[in-house]
């Protein structure tokens, strides 16, 4: 039927060309005390934590990173920052809209209101912008921690759920998606 010749040229095109592909090890080139710190967990942020580990849902997580971009465009970032010796001061603001950064800081402080109304606003504010962890991030070292850290992400739930309700609620169904932040 076929030649040795059509037969060859049939196969031929199946192979792939070239160098094969290294199988590379997904291996962590970082120095032994940075290691230990990724796989404890201690390089990721609070909020994304809560979020990988289930403690909150994907709306309360966008709720407490929104919260954050708020503050980042009211204040800056918050941590460590280098400065810029050349910039005299101040914020730049000819790029800006006026009309949309009042409406963002008005957005803020709405936020705010609610949260300091049912007293969750210093915890969601250290968790979301400060990134600080809480107790119920951590591994209970008793049944009396174990229930205070139950408390304590019940609150901070609950704080969540506030700004869910404000910023993801069914008549705020098309400012989800004007409000997202640019990552």
């Amino acid at each position: 039927m076929h030649t040795k010749l059509q037969q060859h040229s049939i196969t031929s095109l199946h192979r792939k060309r070239g160098r094969p592909k290294a199988i590379r090890q997904m291996q962590d080139h970082g120095t032994a005390e940075l290691i230990m710190k990724r796989l404890s967990g201690e390089t990721i942020e609070a909020l994304d934590l809560c979020h990988e580990r289930e403690l909150i849902n994907r709306n309360q997580h966008w709720c407490g990173v929104h919260l954050r971009w708020l503050y980042t465009l009211r204040f800056g970032a918050p941590g460590i920052k280098s400065i810029d010796p050349s910039h005299t001061g101040g914020r730049d603001n000819k790029l800006h809209d006026h009309e949309w950064l009042s409406a963002r800081e008005e957005e803020y402080q709405t936020a705010l209101i609610h949260l300091s109304k049912g007293g969750y606003a210093a915890m969601v504010m250290n968790i979301c912008i400060f990134n600080e962890r809480p107790v119920f991030l951590r591994k209970p070292a008793s049944p009396n921690t174990s229930r205070k850290s139950f408390e304590m992400l019940q609150q901070f739930r609950s704080g969540l759920d506030i700004l869910e309700d404000l910023w993801c609620s069914n008549q705020n169904s098309g400012l989800r998606s004007q409000l997202l932040p640019v990552w």
